[in-house]
């Protein structure tokens, strides 16, 4: 099929929209380990990274993440170039500085969905673990309370990531622990 001239702008339009498409689920269904490795060198120790997160599964990941992030701006550039009639190459510096910034900004915020829901988890599992122990009436130092509120959510997200379901035991902890948060802001009434 051979597309006439006067129409593929607008066939790259349909392109970006598929590559963004694309660009998300990758981020939301293999690229997230990234994000839960950036928190972990921000010193957050509670955060699990996958068993299969290592090596050249690691390396292939990022790579694809960049393509996908250098396809998006280079076609952006491209249709920037064409739409607004500037296509002398200060300009297309200018777009490609911009939308270069856009699309990290994006990456970053889709990659951080996955890691959200990861913080959700643990919060959800350490509120739980600290109510269970003042019920109980024990008394614990707070760096034993959160290393075993880590050991918990850490045991926890291995035993389903074994399973092949960690991407589901994230979503289903986060959307316990979203219920609970509000039920608790709702105040009861008497």
């Amino acid at each position: 099929m051979i597309v006439p001239r006067e129409q593929i702008p607008y066939v790259g339009l349909g392109l970006l929209v598929l590559l963004l498409v694309l660009h998300w689920a990758w981020c939301w269904l293999v690229a997230y380990p990234i994000s839960f490795e950036r928190q972990l060198k921000k010193g957050k120790p509670w955060v699990y990274i996958p068993l299969r997160w290592r090596g050249g599964r690691k390396l292939w990941i990022i790579f694809i993440s960049r393509i996908l992030m250098l396809a998006v701006v280079a076609l952006g550039v491209a249709l920037s170039g064409h739409f607004l009639r500037r296509d002398e190459a200060p300009w297309l510096f200018a777009y490609f500085l911009i939308l270069g910034f856009l699309i990290v900004r994006i990456n970053a915020l889709w990659l951080a969905l996955r890691y959200r829901q990861q913080e959700d988890s643990y919060y959800f599992l350490h509120d739980e673990l600290r109510v269970r122990l003042e019920s109980e009436g024990k008394d614990m130092p707070e760096s034993a309370f959160k290393n075993l509120a880590a050991y918990q959510h850490q045991n926890l997200l291995r035993k389903a990531d074994e399973k092949g379901e960690l991407i589901k035991t994230l979503g289903s902890q986060a959307k316990v622990s979203r219920k609970n948060r509000k039920q608790a802001r709702t105040p009861v009434e008497a």
